[in-house]
């Protein structure tokens, strides 16, 4: 994405630096023809000046002129000026804000030096200013949007596509889930065999359930109920015993009755059967799994617990895509849903591991009675 951004992004870099020049220039020119609009405006006062003093009348007031008059040594005799120029070596100059025009004055064959001062007004350069910035902004704010926007279509239409097909794909696989399911009940046949097909049929169903539930969470709300987690737990427990009947695993349940959770049964569905799933997977044939759900200090504890191969890194099981060494199926999807639910629903997890001796994954579970006064 980011090589498919540089063409747009050097694009828009040099056209800003156009824009910049040509707002350089434009604000230079304006500062300049400021400047020589303020000049004639104080040769006019001085044509003024010195009319009334051919005259002799009194210099012209004015809110916007100052004006001083000197000797030739620049000893002042009159002034009203704000701010007094370092020096009079100059004829305009720009000091301290003010302009300064300087001309010659004889008064009765003598020679004076005339200052005339304009304070210097910035508000229009300042306007044009803003202007340029303001519309430089909004063209490179827009050309970026554009080139951000063409960019990641591509991407976009990527997506929707995957989308589209894992749609079709997921609906065309749950029939024949289906129809295996229905026919091996209906052989009523119980062999070593007929128990693997069973046992792989389950793992697929628990695989087709990540994956739906992972494609249709971003769209789909998944409202919370009231469930009876204990008999959740004792439900799925007995469903995963025909899968870990293939290993010879005993799947062992110590669970309290009636405790009580607010949650969507199909995010619970991915926590229980993802655990119970990896604990099979992980667990050595003939081992066993421990399931517990307890309440505990105003919480409902739920663990699993297997006596198998242990896990060597337990940061990295939570990452999507990511599964432990040796590990055979899967997408490595399960334990990343796990951690997005529970982080929505605001339930807490953790799992201790050692190497050679198993690994207990524990959630704590918010009581219904808890959650409804809270």
């Amino acid at each position: 994405m980011l090589k498919s951004l540089k063409i747009p992004i050097f694009a828009t870099l040099a056209i800003m630096t156009l824009f910049l020049f040509q707002s350089y220039e434009i604000i230079n020119l304006s500062m300049k023809d400021e400047y020589s609009k303020n000049i004639f405006e104080l040769m006019e006062y001085e044509g003024e000046i010195r009319q009334n003093l051919e005259r002799n009348e009194a210099i012209p007031s004015s809110l916007i002129y100052r004006y001083a008059i000197f000797d030739l040594r620049e000893k002042k005799i009159v002034s009203n000026l704000d701010i007094t120029p370092k020096n009079l070596k100059f004829i305009t100059k720009e000091e301290n804000g003010y302009l300064f025009y300087k001309s010659y004055l004889k008064i009765k064959d003598e020679i004076y030096y005339l200052v005339i001062s304009k304070k210097q007004n910035s508000a229009r350069i300042f306007f044009i200013a803003t202007l340029m910035l303001v519309f430089i902004l909004i063209v490179v704010f827009f050309t970026l949007y554009l080139s951000f926007v063409s960019s990641i279509k591509p991407y976009k239409d990527a997506k929707k596509y995957m989308n589209s097909f894992f749609n079709d794909a997921m609906h065309e696989l749950k029939t024949p889930l289906g129809v295996v399911g229905i026919n091996l009940e209906m052989l009523n046949i119980d062999n070593k065999y007929t128990a693997r097909m069973r046992s792989a049929l389950k793992q697929m169903q628990i695989t087709y359930e990540d994956v739906e539930y992972y494609i249709k969470h971003s769209y789909i709300l998944f409202p919370p109920e009231i469930l009876n987690f204990s008999e959740f737990c004792l439900e799925r427990a007995r469903y995963m015993r025909g899968f870990a009947m293939s290993k010879n695993i005993k799947i062992y349940d110590f669970i309290e009755p009636d405790l009580k959770i607010f949650m969507s049964k199909i995010e619970a569905g991915r926590i229980v059967d993802n655990n119970l799933s990896n604990a099979v997977k992980y667990s050595s044939p003939g081992s066993v799994i421990n399931v517990t759900l307890r309440l505990e200090d105003d919480w409902i504890i739920f663990e699993v617990e297997d006596f198998g191969e242990g896990i060597k890194d337990t940061n990295k099981i939570w990452k999507r895509y990511v599964r432990d060494e040796g590990v055979q199926g899967g997408f490595g999807l399960g334990l990343n849903i796990v951690q997005s639910i529970c982080v929505k629903n605001s339930v807490g997890y953790s799992v201790t591991s050692e190497l050679g001796k198993g690994s207990k994954f524990t959630y704590k579970f918010t009581p219904y009675s808890k959650h409804l006064l809270d």
